[in-house]
């Protein structure tokens, strides 16, 4: 494992970054130099939106298959954070908090130091990569990346076409099924073809 110590580098904006959004800032990256962790990309930008915040985000990706497993990232104003897993693209902290969600006050070297304690307990957690493969024709229908340690899953997709037949009926019909139709593979009993840690 190489230690990586350029952790949340500030992108443009950093100029304009208020005395505590500096003392924050510099707080996390001080505290962050000191892992020993696995590699993830990571940034830090003030956002100027309808509520101007100081945002660090920290992206888990599978590098295997060239895919992002999803962000995880803190919402600094004022002396708080809120933390928890990030909507892909705008960067928005989710309407209801996640079981991964963090809200810290006080100082700004304090909340930069308990975000990044945070953030190292979420590298450190280990990711693992599921598939299954039809029995009979062999194809993959079906992956899962998840937190092994909770089976939380960080990212997932289902092909209904090369799916077992009238599988998808009854993963809907138990209500293993989100939004648009998006099948939940945690509904699927059998156990998974191929399994390999990722981080």
């Amino acid at each position: 494992m190489t230690k990586w110590t350029r952790w949340f580098d500030l992108d443009e904006g950093g100029d304009e970054l208020r005395p505590d959004e500096h003392a924050f800032i510099t707080a996390l990256q001080q505290a962050t130099a000191q892992w020993d962790v696995e590699y993830a990309a990571s940034w830090a930008s003030r956002d100027e939106e309808e509520h101007p915040c100081l945002i660090a985000v920290l992206t888990l990706s599978d590098f295997a298959k060239k895919i992002s497993l999803g962000e995880f990232g803190v919402h600094y104003r004022d002396g708080r954070a809120q933390g928890d897993r990030l909507h892909s693209c705008l960067h928005e902290l989710p309407d209801e908090p996640t079981p991964f969600a963090l809200d810290v006050s006080g100082i700004p070297e304090q909340v930069g130091a308990e975000c990044a304690a945070w953030f190292e307990t979420i590298l450190r957690r280990p990711v693992i990569h599921q598939q299954w493969r039809h029995k009979d024709h062999g194809r993959l229908y079906a992956e899962a990346w998840k937190f092994a340690d909770s089976g939380d899953v960080l990212s997932q997709s289902y092909d209904s076409a090369a799916a077992p037949r009238r599988q998808r009926r009854r993963l809907i019909r138990k209500g293993f099924v989100f939004g648009r139709g998006w099948i939940q593979v945690e509904g699927i009993k059998d156990p998974p073809s191929g399994e390999r840690r990722v981080r």
